[in-house]
């Protein structure tokens, strides 16, 4: 019994001495091998992700697994592209960007709490993240085996951005939450709110659950009411319903009392309600928890982003416009709208020249927006009134007014910002309405903004001469 203990202690003990031999040289390992290593680990992640998303999955504990790996896996290519591109410096870009890069330097050390959780003063970021994602490969092994069990969906387009612009990016847990409130068997009326900022996808993500085919297997009736129509709403008796209401800004408690009493006088048992709003208000209407949509976190935004705005070209083989790619990205603050919007220009525009100015662009307009929220704050969950705000500026170019229009309105613009520059030199001060984006998933939405070439501003200068004027013209 003594030899089987002393045997047993002796084979720990050179466990645990190779183990630390092994995180050793892995301590000692130089920055180019730990990108390496980074990289090897990033793809076996990659394989397992997309193999996921090519299949039909109903667990929801596998769906949890999954996305904690996409979260894994989103923060392992932000922490290698920031490592890559953090020196990368561009010519005839203004003192911000060049703070920007010096900033993107330390942005693996300060730009979630999930980078800060996972950096020491001992272990460097990079180290601790390719070992947190080796784990999660680690525990997901149950998971892979799991997938070969469930059915594969139709195929899906080889270049990641066109997957990008007709999938729903990072709300696959949200999707089955909506998905198994409209397939839970209720007696009574059910309401399921969900709560979330403007254009963060609300909509979409309701749309995207309806179009599932056991969803559309259990409801032949499935419509949609805008808040402001709940008073003028005439429902079918006897008829099992599936209703989407949205409610924009302000919210009609009285109207919403009076739809829900018609709702439960016509519809039959299993009908669902399911409210977007913008306000914690429509929370206690539900009858169920309410899904609160947030923004994406950076490392899935630059992700996402990065997707749209490259398409099918490496950002290995363009390090300058991945740099200012990074800086773009944080500046739209995980805006949907605006990833998809300039995404698309970029991509048909791969110069550093028209990145960087989009850059500046971008940061003069948040400057201005900034200045004149300081001035007269917005009321809270209302719309602010900045339509004199321009939002972007393209080829000389002031985008104003950005607003939504629907798939059926027939006075949308022909011309698009492609448009724009095939017409040549556009009068000052003609504003025009132009297409800018047009969404290719439900609810297939239009997005219209003004055009307006401005002025040039007329600047007087005084030299030391005082008879001596110069005039120059800024525009």
């Amino acid at each position: 019994m003594d030899m089987l203990i002393s045997a047993v202690a002796s084979d720990l003990v050179s466990r645990f001495i190779s183990y630390l031999v092994h995180k050793s040289e892995k301590q000692h390992t130089t920055t180019e091998q730990d990108l390496e290593r980074l990289k090897s680990v990033l793809l076996r992640i990659y394989t397992i992700v997309e193999e996921a998303e090519a299949r039909q999955i109903r667990n929801r504990g596998m769906i949890l697994q999954l996305k904690g790996l996409m979260e894994g896996m989103f923060l392992g290519y932000y922490v290698l592209d920031s490592f890559q591109f953090q020196c990368v410096e561009e010519e005839g870009v203004d003192e911000d960007h060049q703070v920007s890069c010096k900033r993107l330097r330390f942005s693996t050390c300060t730009r979630s709490t999930s980078l800060l959780s996972l950096g020491t003063e001992n272990t460097p970021v990079l180290k601790n993240v390719i070992e947190s994602l080796e784990t999660k490969i680690c525990d997901v092994r149950e998971l892979v085996v799991l997938l070969a069990s469930c059915p594969r969906l139709p195929q899906q387009p080889y270049c990641t951005y066109l997957f990008m612009e007709k999938s729903l990016f990072g709300r696959h847990v949200e999707k089955e939450q909506v998905i198994d409130f409209i397939l839970h068997d209720d007696q009574n009326l059910a309401v399921l709110p969900i709560i979330g900022p403007h254009r963060i996808g609300k909509r979409t993500l309701v749309h995207h659950a309806c179009q599932d085919e056991r969803v559309r297997g259990r409801f032949l009736n499935i419509v949609f009411f805008h808040g402001d129509d709940l008073g003028n709403i005439s429902l079918m008796p006897s008829t099992k319903y599936l209703c989407i209401v949205e409610f924009s800004w302000d919210v009609d408690a009285e109207a919403w009392k009076i739809f829900r009493s018609s709702m439960k006088k016509a519809a039959i048992s299993g009908s669902k309600v399911i409210i977007i709003g913008r306000t914690d208000e429509i929370a206690k209407w539900g009858t169920t928890p309410a899904i609160r949509l947030n923004r994406l976190s950076p490392e899935m935004y630059w992700y996402y982003f990065k997707a749209l705005s490259f398409g099918s070209m490496n950002p290995d083989d363009h390090p300058k416009l991945a740099s200012l790619g990074m800086q773009l990205a944080t500046e739209l603050q995980g805006s949907f709208l605006g990833a998809n919007i300039l995404g698309h220009i970029l991509r048909g525009n791969p110069s550093a020249e028209i990145w960087s100015g989009f850059l500046m662009s971008l940061r003069r307009m948040s400057r201005k927006r900034l200045s004149i929220f300081e001035e007269h704050p917005p009321e809270k969950n209302h719309p602010s009134h900045t339509a004199e705000v321009a939002f972007m500026n393209y080829r000389g170019c002031m985008l104003y007014d950005l607003r939504e229009a629907g798939h059926f309105q027939s006075d949308i613009p022909r011309l698009t910002p492609a448009g724009v520059e095939l017409e040549g030199k556009i009068p000052c001060d003609l504003g025009f309405d132009v297409l800018v984006w047009r969404s290719q998933i439900p609810p297939f939405c239009n997005y219209i903004a003004t055009f307006l070439q401005p002025k040039p501003r007329r600047i007087v200068r005084r030299n030391k001469n005082p008879l001596a004027v110069s005039i120059t013209y800024q525009s």
